[in-house]
């Protein structure tokens, strides 16, 4: 659990534990409150919402950027940053689709996930290990790596005839698609993984203050090249999917991607300067940005407004981020 939540739901020394207890419960769960009335305005204007087919299909929809998602928790906890996430994944996917025409739909994927792993350990070497910015380092390299994406396709279109190629993304088990059957996937084991085991709390003690991490004898370097080397591969099986839902790739798949991975982490609550937040809070966020998104088409309201909305959800976040960090240095 992250300090601003340990400190929130912490139980309270006088006998009016409920009123005393409630601010601090609104800070740390008001984003669920916040889903929850979401979805019950999209359902009430529109019942189709919450069929089974439509929530299938936002999960489908929403796998590549929420597992994205999943990767830049970490990133982020650690106090890092990441702007090279959607040049990497256009790379991926085009990576995915031109070894796909030629060879097996897995060593198509295996190859995209191991451009992605590349690419988030060159970042993680810079960031970690040169110490360069995070906003600078991955910048310039999202610059390159596009220009890699160019460079392969010269700016055309790949496509995959093999049927076999768009199982990863059309795929499904019992109606539910193996996408979203993955984005679940990460989002419980790298939950778990960051809030139960020591690596997790590894990543939490280096985000909330780097310096003393590293005189208690942890390994900070290694740690946050880790993470962009877990982002990296979470990249990787997101292009791949896309590309497979697609059965093509092109260099400039989705630029706007970033945004909504980081509308997702920010929105559900993880602190930009590092050491608060948790996965919960990432999946509660994308629930929230996937309801928005889906809801407007639902709702047959202009997708021009989307911008104006997702931006001023953003700037009330970090507002939110900026008002908890001065209360747990305030606490502490």
């Amino acid at each position: 659990m992250s300090n601003i939540e340990s400190v929130a739901t912490s139980p309270p020394a006088s006998g009016q534990a409920w009123r005393e207890r409630m601010p601090g419960l609104i800070r740390v769960y008001g984003i669920v409150l916040t889903l929850v009335l979401l979805l019950a305005v999209v359902a009430i204007g529109n019942p189709a919402f919450l069929s089974e087919r439509n929530v299938l299909n936002m999960l489908s929809q929403w796998a590549p950027a929420g597992i994205m998602a999943v990767g830049m928790t970490f990133v982020i906890l650690t106090g890092g940053f990441d702007l090279s996430v959607a040049s990497g994944y256009s790379l991926c996917a085009v990576v995915a689709a031109y070894v796909g025409q030629d060879w097996p739909p897995l060593a198509a994927f295996g190859a995209a996930i191991a451009v992605g792993l590349a690419c988030g350990l060159a970042n993680g070497l810079l960031v970690a290990v040169v110490r360069i910015n995070p906003f600078i380092t991955t910048v310039g390299s999202g610059f390159i790596i596009a220009g890699v994406a160019l460079v392969m396709t010269e700016n055309a279109v790949f496509m995959v005839e093999n049927p076999d190629f768009g199982i990863l993304g059309t795929g499904r088990w019992h109606g539910i698609p193996y996408s979203g059957m993955l984005l679940i996937l990460f989002l419980v084991v790298f939950g778990w993984l960051l809030a139960r085991t020591p690596y997790g709390e590894t990543i939490y003690a280096v985000g909330g203050n780097y310096e003393a991490s590293r005189l208690s004898g942890i390994r900070v370097r290694a740690v946050v090249a880790s993470t962009y080397v877990l982002l990296g591969g979470c990249v990787g099986l997101a292009g791949s999917i896309t590309a497979s839902q697609l059965n093509s790739a092109q260099a400039d798949l989705d630029p706007g991607i970033i945004f909504d991975v980081l509308t997702v982490v920010v929105v559900g609550g993880t602190s930009l300067s590092g050491g608060v937040g948790a996965m919960w809070r990432t999946a509660v966020g994308l629930g929230i940005i996937a309801t928005i998104s889906n809801g407007f088409v639902l709702l047959d309201i202009s997708p021009y407004y989307q911008s104006i909305i997702k931006g001023s959800i953003i700037v009330a976040a970090l507002a939110l981020d900026t008002g908890r960090t001065r209360l747990v240095r305030s606490a502490r």
